[in-house]
C-alpha cells in the first residue's frame, strides 16, 4: 500500500526523535496543523516543503513519494578530496586495492600510535630496558584510545584507559618512581568504569541532551555492504551515520574498533522471522535506531562495556530483532523511535 505524505511526515518525525510541538514551533506553525497533516485531513503549505524536508534531511521529491532513481551507492563510492589523501596499497595491475581513511581526528590517532609503539620499541633496543613488541602495540593503543576518547564526550573510562596505557609504556622504561599495587588495579578501573556510567546516566536524563547532527556530504572511507536481505556496515578509527534502506531485513551486522557508528534501521520496511544483527563493538561506540513497532530482544555479551536501552517499543509490536555479540571496552546504545 502507497504511503501518504502525512504518514511521510510522521515516519520522518519519529525518526528524527522529534514531537509534534518540536516540529511545529520549529516551522513557526500550530501543533495542531502538524496533527492535522499527519492524519492527513490536510496538507502543508507548498513553500513549508523545502523546509520540511532540511528538517527531515531528505530530498522534497522523497517527502513527496516520487520515485528517484537509486543514486546512494554512486554517492557512497565517488571519491572525495579526503579519498585521495587516504593510505592505499595496491597489489598487480588487475589485483586488489586496500584503502583507509577515518578522517583527520583517525589519520592522527593512528599516526600517534605507530609513532608511540615504534619509539617504545627503539627504546627497547637502545636502553636495553623497556616493553617487548606486543607491550608496546597494545599499552601504546590503549593509551591513544583513552586520549582520543576524552573529546568531545568526557569519559573516566577514556581517561583510566589513558593513563594505564601510559603507566604500561613508562614502567619497564623505569621512568616512573612508583609502582602500582596490581591488587588494587582491578578495584580503581572498576571505579573509573562506574564513574562513567554514573555521567552518562545523568546525561542521558537531560531530554535536550541529544541532538541530532546533519554531517551533510562528509564521508568516512568505511565499509558498507548492502544486499537483498541483509546488510553489514563497519567503522575504523573514524565515525559513521548509516540509513539502511530494505524492504525486509533478515540479518545484519555491525562493527565498531575505535569508532563511532550510528545505525538507523527506521528505514526498513518489515523485519523477517529469526531477524538477528551480529553486534561487535571494541573500544568504540554503537547506537542502533529500531522502529517503535518492533520488540528488541538482545543477548550481547560485555566486558568492561555497556549495553544501554532508550524509549520503549509499542505494546502491540509484532515484528522481533534479536541483538546478540559482545562489547569490550564501549558502549551499545539501543534506541527505539
Amino acid at each position: 500500500m502507497e504511503q501518504t505524505m502525512g504518514k511521510r511526515i510522521s515516519s520522518s518525525r519519529k525518526r528524527m526523535g522529534l514531537t509534534q510541538d518540536a516540529l511545529a514551533e520549529q516551522l513557526g506553525v500550530t501543533a495542531q496543523a502538524v496533527s492535522k497533516w499527519e492524519n492527513d485531513q490536510s496538507c502543508p503549505d507548498i513553500t513549508m516543503l523545502p523546509k520540511l524536508a532540511k528538517i527531515f534531511g531528505i530530498t522534497t521529491d522523497e517527502l513527496l513519494g516520487v520515485e528517484c532513481e537509486k543514486v546512494y551507492e554512486a554517492q557512497v563510492v565517488e571519491p572525495d578530496e579526503e579519498d585521495e589523501d587516504a593510505p592505499s596499497i595496491t597489489i598487480g595491475d588487475d589485483g586488489w586495492k586496500m584503502t583507509w581513511n577515518g578522517g583527520r581526528k583517525g589519520a592522527l590517532a593512528m599516526a600517534v600510535w605507530v609513532l608511540l609503539t615504534g619509539g617504545l620499541l627503539l627504546a627497547t633496543n637502545i636502553l636495553g630496558r623497556g616493553p617487548a613488541f606486543w607491550g608496546a602495540l597494545w599499552s601504546s593503543g590503549l593509551f591513544v584510545f583513552g586520549i582520543f576518547g576524552l573529546w568531545p564526550k568526557f569519559s573516566f573510562l577514556r581517561l583510566g584507559c589513558a593513563t594505564f596505557g601510559a603507566y604500561i609504556m613508562l614502567e619497564p622504561l623505569e621512568l616512573i618512581r612508583f609502582s602500582l599495587n596490581r591488587d588494587l588495579l582491578f578495584p580503581v578501573l572498576l571505579l573509573l568504569f562506574g564513574l562513567s556510567l554514573l555521567v552518562d546516566a545523568l546525561r542521558k536524563k537531560d531530554k535536550g541532551g541529544f541532538h541530532f547532527e546533519n554531517k551533510g556530504t562528509k564521508q568516512h572511507k568505511t565499509s558498507y555492504i548492502v544486499e537483498e536481505d541483509s546488510f553489514n556496515c563497519s567503522v575504523s578509527f573514524g565515525e559513521r551515520d548509516q540509513l539502511v534502506i530494505l524492504p525486509k531485513l533478515a540479518r545484519g551486522k555491525a562493527q565498531s574498533s575505535f569508532g563511532e557508528m550510528m545505525l538507523d534501521l527506521t528505514g526498513c520496511e518489515s523485519f523477517a522471522d529469526g531477524c538477528t544483527l551480529d553486534v561487535s563493538c571494541s573500544f568504540g561506540e554503537i547506537e542502533i535506531r529500531v522502529p517503535s513497532n518492533v520488540l528488541v530482544e538482545q543477548k550481547v555479551a560485555t566486558s568492561f562495556g555497556s549495553v544501554d536501552v532508550e524509549g520503549t517499543p509499542d505494546r502491540d509490536a509484532l515484528q522481533r530483532l534479536c541483538i546478540r555479540g559482545s562489547v569490550s571496552f564501549g558502549e551499545l546504545t539501543v534506541r527505539y523511535v
